[in-house]
Protein backbone atom coordinates (compact mmCIF):
# COMPACT_ATOMS: atom_id res chain seq x y z
CA UNK A 1 0.00 0.00 0.00
CA UNK A 2 2.01 3.26 -0.96
CA UNK A 3 -1.36 5.71 -1.14
CA UNK A 4 -4.50 6.16 1.07
CA UNK A 5 -4.30 5.64 4.41
CA UNK A 6 -0.42 4.54 4.64
CA UNK A 7 0.38 8.09 3.99
CA UNK A 8 -0.55 9.65 7.39
CA UNK A 9 2.68 7.56 8.74
CA UNK A 10 5.07 10.08 6.69
CA UNK A 11 2.97 13.05 7.09
CA UNK A 12 1.45 13.74 4.01
CA UNK A 13 -2.38 14.50 3.51
CA UNK A 14 -4.23 10.55 3.23
CA UNK A 15 -5.69 9.90 -0.10
CA UNK A 16 -9.57 8.71 -0.09
CA UNK A 17 -10.17 5.07 -1.03
CA UNK A 18 -13.22 3.36 -1.79
CA UNK A 19 -14.62 1.36 1.29
CA UNK A 20 -13.80 -2.16 -0.99
CA UNK A 21 -10.07 -1.21 -1.78
CA UNK A 22 -9.48 -0.28 1.96
CA UNK A 23 -11.39 -3.82 3.34
CA UNK A 24 -9.09 -5.87 0.36
CA UNK A 25 -6.30 -4.15 2.80
CA UNK A 26 -7.43 -4.91 6.16
CA UNK A 27 -8.73 -7.92 5.35
CA UNK A 28 -6.76 -10.36 3.10
CA UNK A 29 -8.54 -13.79 3.33
CA UNK A 30 -5.38 -15.66 4.56
CA UNK A 31 -6.14 -13.51 8.29
CA UNK A 32 -9.90 -14.80 8.36
CA UNK A 33 -9.01 -18.89 8.34
CA UNK A 34 -11.83 -19.51 10.70
CA UNK A 35 -15.32 -19.82 9.75
CA UNK A 36 -16.59 -17.63 12.97
CA UNK A 37 -14.67 -14.85 11.43
CA UNK A 38 -17.00 -14.16 8.73
CA UNK A 39 -19.41 -13.21 12.11
CA UNK A 40 -17.16 -10.20 13.03
CA UNK A 41 -15.00 -9.12 9.74
CA UNK A 42 -18.49 -7.58 8.20
CA UNK A 43 -18.87 -5.21 10.76
CA UNK A 44 -14.82 -4.66 12.54
CA UNK A 45 -14.31 -2.51 9.20
CA UNK A 46 -16.56 -0.14 9.89
CA UNK A 47 -14.65 0.66 12.73
CA UNK A 48 -11.37 -0.10 11.41
CA UNK A 49 -11.26 2.36 8.55
CA UNK A 50 -12.33 5.70 10.94
CA UNK A 51 -10.25 4.41 13.64
CA UNK A 52 -7.06 4.27 11.15
CA UNK A 53 -8.12 7.41 9.16
CA UNK A 54 -7.60 8.70 12.64
CA UNK A 55 -4.43 7.44 13.35
CA UNK A 56 -5.21 5.08 16.39
CA UNK A 57 -2.47 3.09 17.40
CA UNK A 58 -3.23 -0.90 17.10
CA UNK A 59 -1.71 -1.59 20.31
CA UNK A 60 -3.69 0.67 21.85
CA UNK A 61 -6.74 -0.70 20.82
CA UNK A 62 -5.43 -3.91 21.97
CA UNK A 63 -5.14 -2.58 25.51
CA UNK A 64 -8.31 -1.33 24.99
CA UNK A 65 -10.18 -4.60 24.55
CA UNK A 66 -8.16 -6.54 26.50
CA UNK A 67 -9.17 -4.28 29.38
CA UNK A 68 -13.15 -4.19 28.25
CA UNK A 69 -12.51 -8.20 28.28
CA UNK A 70 -11.60 -8.46 31.71
CA UNK A 71 -14.35 -5.90 32.76
CA UNK A 72 -16.69 -8.21 30.81
CA UNK A 73 -15.58 -11.00 32.75
CA UNK A 74 -15.64 -8.87 36.42
CA UNK A 75 -19.43 -8.15 35.47
CA UNK A 76 -20.21 -11.94 35.61
CA UNK A 77 -19.31 -12.23 39.72
CA UNK A 78 -22.28 -9.25 39.95
CA UNK A 79 -25.83 -10.74 41.03
CA UNK A 80 -28.04 -8.56 39.19
CA UNK A 81 -29.27 -10.63 35.84
CA UNK A 82 -28.82 -7.66 34.06
CA UNK A 83 -24.80 -6.80 34.59
CA UNK A 84 -23.94 -10.44 33.33
CA UNK A 85 -25.74 -9.59 30.26
CA UNK A 86 -24.06 -6.47 29.66
CA UNK A 87 -20.86 -8.99 30.85
CA UNK A 88 -21.38 -10.87 27.97
CA UNK A 89 -22.22 -8.49 25.50
CA UNK A 90 -18.74 -6.19 26.48
CA UNK A 91 -17.02 -9.61 25.64
CA UNK A 92 -18.41 -9.99 22.61
CA UNK A 93 -17.55 -6.39 22.04
CA UNK A 94 -13.61 -6.94 22.92
CA UNK A 95 -13.73 -9.92 20.62
CA UNK A 96 -14.71 -7.28 17.68
CA UNK A 97 -11.86 -4.51 18.51
CA UNK A 98 -9.67 -7.82 18.61
CA UNK A 99 -10.18 -7.92 14.66
CA UNK A 100 -9.69 -4.29 14.53
CA UNK A 101 -6.56 -4.04 16.35
CA UNK A 102 -5.07 -6.11 13.16
CA UNK A 103 -6.79 -3.98 10.31
CA UNK A 104 -5.74 -0.80 11.69
CA UNK A 105 -2.64 -2.26 12.01
CA UNK A 106 -2.90 -3.63 8.09
CA UNK A 107 -4.31 -0.16 7.26
CA UNK A 108 -1.35 2.07 8.49
CA UNK A 109 1.33 -0.25 7.98
CA UNK A 110 1.96 -0.23 11.92
CA UNK A 111 2.09 -4.56 12.47
CA UNK A 112 4.40 -4.97 15.40
CA UNK A 113 5.92 -8.14 17.29
CA UNK A 114 4.61 -6.06 20.66
CA UNK A 115 1.12 -6.20 19.09
CA UNK A 116 1.59 -10.03 18.52
CA UNK A 117 2.60 -10.73 22.27
CA UNK A 118 -0.22 -8.00 23.61
CA UNK A 119 -2.24 -9.61 21.40
CA UNK A 120 -1.51 -13.51 22.63
CA UNK A 121 -1.27 -12.36 26.32
CA UNK A 122 -4.95 -10.78 26.47
CA UNK A 123 -6.66 -13.93 24.92
CA UNK A 124 -4.80 -15.54 27.58
CA UNK A 125 -6.09 -13.70 30.05
CA UNK A 126 -9.61 -13.08 29.03
CA UNK A 127 -9.70 -16.86 28.62
CA UNK A 128 -8.70 -18.15 31.92
CA UNK A 129 -10.63 -15.01 33.91
CA UNK A 130 -14.49 -16.22 32.51
CA UNK A 131 -14.06 -19.99 34.22
CA UNK A 132 -13.03 -17.85 37.93
CA UNK A 133 -15.33 -15.78 36.89
CA UNK A 134 -18.50 -17.79 36.10
CA UNK A 135 -17.00 -19.86 38.96
CA UNK A 136 -17.53 -16.98 41.35
CA UNK A 137 -21.03 -15.96 40.36
CA UNK A 138 -22.30 -19.04 40.84
CA UNK A 139 -20.74 -19.08 44.11
CA UNK A 140 -22.47 -15.38 44.64
CA UNK A 141 -25.83 -17.29 43.48
CA UNK A 142 -25.67 -20.51 45.70
CA UNK A 143 -23.41 -19.90 48.40
CA UNK A 144 -21.67 -23.07 47.20
CA UNK A 145 -17.70 -23.13 47.63
CA UNK A 146 -17.81 -26.07 44.82
CA UNK A 147 -18.45 -23.44 42.21
CA UNK A 148 -15.32 -21.73 43.21
CA UNK A 149 -13.34 -25.65 42.77
CA UNK A 150 -15.29 -25.68 39.55
CA UNK A 151 -14.29 -22.67 38.44
CA UNK A 152 -10.65 -22.86 39.36
CA UNK A 153 -10.50 -26.03 37.36
CA UNK A 154 -12.15 -24.88 34.26
CA UNK A 155 -9.57 -21.79 34.30
CA UNK A 156 -6.39 -24.04 34.67
CA UNK A 157 -7.53 -27.11 31.86
CA UNK A 158 -8.33 -23.44 29.43
CA UNK A 159 -5.07 -21.86 30.24
CA UNK A 160 -2.87 -24.78 30.02
CA UNK A 161 -5.23 -26.25 27.19
CA UNK A 162 -4.77 -23.17 25.09
CA UNK A 163 -1.15 -22.75 25.25
CA UNK A 164 -0.67 -26.37 24.00
CA UNK A 165 -0.33 -24.85 20.79
CA UNK A 166 2.90 -22.67 21.26
CA UNK A 167 4.41 -26.17 23.26
CA UNK A 168 3.99 -28.02 20.21
CA UNK A 169 5.21 -25.09 17.98
CA UNK A 170 8.56 -24.52 20.43
CA UNK A 171 8.73 -28.18 20.32
CA UNK A 172 8.88 -28.34 16.41
CA UNK A 173 11.32 -25.83 15.99
CA UNK A 174 8.23 -24.02 14.11
CA UNK A 175 6.98 -20.80 15.64
CA UNK A 176 4.97 -20.25 12.60
CA UNK A 177 1.29 -21.92 12.63
CA UNK A 178 1.57 -23.18 8.69
CA UNK A 179 3.33 -26.37 9.24
CA UNK A 180 1.28 -27.63 12.41
CA UNK A 181 -2.07 -26.92 10.56
CA UNK A 182 -0.92 -29.21 7.43
CA UNK A 183 -0.15 -31.79 9.83
CA UNK A 184 -3.67 -31.20 11.41
CA UNK A 185 -5.08 -31.36 7.94
CA UNK A 186 -3.35 -34.48 7.35
CA UNK A 187 -4.78 -35.81 10.84
CA UNK A 188 -7.94 -35.10 10.38
CA UNK A 189 -8.18 -37.06 7.10
CA UNK A 190 -8.20 -39.86 9.10
CA UNK A 191 -11.63 -38.85 10.73
CA UNK A 192 -14.26 -40.57 7.99
CA UNK A 193 -17.51 -39.87 9.64
CA UNK A 194 -19.34 -36.95 9.15
CA UNK A 195 -21.13 -36.46 12.63
CA UNK A 196 -18.05 -37.48 14.42
CA UNK A 197 -16.08 -34.70 12.75
CA UNK A 198 -19.07 -32.11 12.84
CA UNK A 199 -19.10 -33.02 16.60
CA UNK A 200 -15.39 -32.77 17.24
CA UNK A 201 -15.30 -29.24 15.37
CA UNK A 202 -17.92 -28.05 17.44
CA UNK A 203 -16.56 -29.30 20.85
CA UNK A 204 -13.15 -27.88 19.78
CA UNK A 205 -14.58 -24.56 18.92
CA UNK A 206 -16.77 -24.33 21.90
CA UNK A 207 -13.23 -23.22 23.70
CA UNK A 208 -11.93 -20.81 21.45
CA UNK A 209 -12.52 -17.84 22.45
CA UNK A 210 -15.47 -16.97 19.50
CA UNK A 211 -16.98 -20.42 21.26
CA UNK A 212 -16.23 -19.48 24.99
CA UNK A 213 -17.77 -15.74 24.70
CA UNK A 214 -20.79 -17.28 22.93
CA UNK A 215 -21.21 -19.82 25.59
CA UNK A 216 -21.15 -16.95 28.62
CA UNK A 217 -23.35 -14.48 26.39
CA UNK A 218 -25.85 -17.69 26.06
CA UNK A 219 -25.78 -18.44 29.98
CA UNK A 220 -25.98 -15.17 31.16
CA UNK A 221 -29.06 -14.69 28.92
CA UNK A 222 -30.52 -18.03 30.40
CA UNK A 223 -29.17 -17.58 34.09
CA UNK A 224 -27.00 -20.82 33.70
CA UNK A 225 -23.76 -19.80 34.47
CA UNK A 226 -23.08 -22.26 37.01
CA UNK A 227 -24.24 -24.95 34.76
CA UNK A 228 -21.18 -23.62 32.39
CA UNK A 229 -19.11 -23.91 35.30
CA UNK A 230 -19.69 -27.86 36.26
CA UNK A 231 -19.42 -27.67 31.90
CA UNK A 232 -16.11 -26.42 31.75
CA UNK A 233 -15.15 -28.63 35.08
CA UNK A 234 -15.67 -31.98 33.15
CA UNK A 235 -15.61 -31.04 29.40
CA UNK A 236 -12.18 -28.88 30.07
CA UNK A 237 -9.74 -31.88 31.19
CA UNK A 238 -11.03 -34.17 28.53
CA UNK A 239 -10.39 -31.39 26.02
CA UNK A 240 -7.13 -30.67 27.25
CA UNK A 241 -6.61 -34.22 26.82
CA UNK A 242 -7.82 -34.69 23.17
CA UNK A 243 -5.89 -31.32 22.53
CA UNK A 244 -2.66 -33.06 23.41
CA UNK A 245 -3.15 -36.46 21.91
CA UNK A 246 -3.75 -33.91 18.80
CA UNK A 247 -0.55 -32.17 18.87
CA UNK A 248 0.84 -35.20 19.38
CA UNK A 249 0.38 -36.77 16.31
CA UNK A 250 0.59 -33.38 14.31
CA UNK A 251 4.58 -33.28 15.62
CA UNK A 252 4.62 -36.97 14.84
CA UNK A 253 3.76 -35.94 10.92
CA UNK A 254 6.07 -33.38 11.00
CA UNK A 255 9.17 -35.45 12.24
CA UNK A 256 8.86 -36.58 8.59
CA UNK A 257 9.31 -33.32 7.34
CA UNK A 258 12.35 -31.49 6.21
CA UNK A 259 13.92 -29.41 8.80
CA UNK A 260 11.96 -25.76 8.97
CA UNK A 261 14.62 -22.76 8.13
CA UNK A 262 15.20 -21.10 11.11
CA UNK A 263 16.64 -18.23 9.76
CA UNK A 264 13.04 -16.87 8.53
CA UNK A 265 11.43 -14.88 10.99
CA UNK A 266 8.11 -15.54 12.96
CA UNK A 267 4.91 -14.95 11.68
CA UNK A 268 3.70 -10.81 11.46
CA UNK A 269 1.67 -9.39 14.14
CA UNK A 270 -1.68 -8.87 14.96
CA UNK A 271 -3.13 -12.20 14.19
CA UNK A 272 -6.57 -11.32 14.00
Amino acid sequence: MSRGLANERSGEAPLPLARQELQRIAQPPEYSPSRADRLYRPLSIYLSIPLARRGAAPNGITVGWIVIGLCGAGCLVSSLWIVRIVGGLLLEFSYLLDFVDGEVARLTRRSSTVGTFLDLMGHGLIKTALPLAAGASAFVQTGSRFMLLAGAIGAVTIGVGDSLRFHAACASGRLGTADLERAAHAHRRLRELPLARLAGNLFEHGFESPGLFGLVLLAALSNRLALLTIYWMIAGPIWICLRAVDYSRRLRVLDGMPAPDRTTAPAAAHPE
